[in-house]
């Protein structure tokens, strides 16, 4: 079980390229990435999102590269061509406004476009062997904290998952209690107004079916209990486990709502309300988990 929280730092170095790259994952509904790399290496674009994409399936994630590679070797380029039809229009100029002097060679090396510095290219499969190296370097280091930190997060999610399996509990044996007292009552009730010998027996076992049946919790409470052991079952997977984790607590909180509605005392409904006191907390935490 990972968390969707993590940051991750690497690095990658040839004889002429020295790179470094970081990713951040938050947690998010749906998988966003986003990658920033510099102009020269753009095409191989793809092959980042490829790698972080069979690494991290959920969240927000952002990758940054940076490149630290020392400063390239520059040269001055001349323009041949060009200063050839500088020559000749100058030449052409002077012969038709018939204009005496030479142009100078510093004057022609300061017209437009005659210099040009170039950068010595950077071969292509050296920016890739740094970029790759550092992109995987970047994600063990990721997969190594968000390890860490899913683990605490299942550790605390055990924990909060026992609490409410001792309030599933709480409301069981408090509504097994109650149903003898309601029934104890009706019975007395009865008895206040006919003798034993004139109650319709068969009359009042109806009534009291009826009164189990509107109050009866045994289903949601047994649901209840395997959807908790569902959920700590799946919390000791390692992979992606959050969508699941997700349905579960929904179908806890659908069950918690419907004993809430058929609660039979003020002392099970206080219950309740921390039953889903205690899923809340619950469905926080989920919502960073892979």
């Amino acid at each position: 079980m990972r968390s969707m929280t993590g940051f991750g730092r690497g690095a990658g170095q040839t004889k002429s390229v020295q790179v470094v790259a970081e990713i951040k994952t938050v947690n998010h509904k749906y998988h966003d990435l986003s990658v920033k790399l510099p102009s020269s290496y753009q095409s191989m674009e793809p092959e980042v999102r490829e790698m972080i994409l069979s690494s991290v399936t959920r969240g927000k994630v952002d990758f940054f590269l940076k490149d630290l590679s020392p400063a390239r070797p520059k040269t001055v380029q001349i323009n041949e061509e060009l200063i050839t039809e500088y020559l000749k229009a100058a030449k052409k100029a002077a012969t038709r406004f018939k204009i005496k002097g030479e142009i100078s060679v510093e004057s022609l090396l300061r017209m437009p476009d005659v210099l040009s510095v170039v950068e010595e290219e950077r071969q292509e499969s050296e920016q890739k062997k740094a970029l790759l190296e550092a992109v995987q370097e970047a994600l063990k280091a990721l997969e190594k904290m968000r390890q860490s930190e899913g683990a605490r997060l299942g550790k605390d999610l055990l924990e909060r998952a026992r609490d409410i399996s001792g309030v599933v509990q709480q409301i069981r044996g408090r509504h097994k209690a109650v149903m003898v007292e309601k029934l104890k009552a009706f019975r007395d009730k009865i008895g206040e107004f006919l003798p034993e010998p004139l109650q319709d027996q068969m009359r009042l076992s109806t009534e009291e079916g009826i009164t189990l049946q509107r109050h009866d919790i045994a289903e949601e409470l047994t649901r209840l209990d395997s959807h908790l052991e569902a959920l700590q079952e799946t919390l000791k997977d390692k992979g992606s486990v959050g969508r699941k984790l997700d349905f579960l607590i929904q179908e806890m909180n659908r069950e918690a709502n419907t004993v809430g509605s058929k609660s039979a005392d003020s002392k099970m409904a206080q219950s309740v309300v921390r039953l889903k006191e205690l899923l809340e907390q619950l469905r926080e935490q989920i919502q960073n988990i892979e």
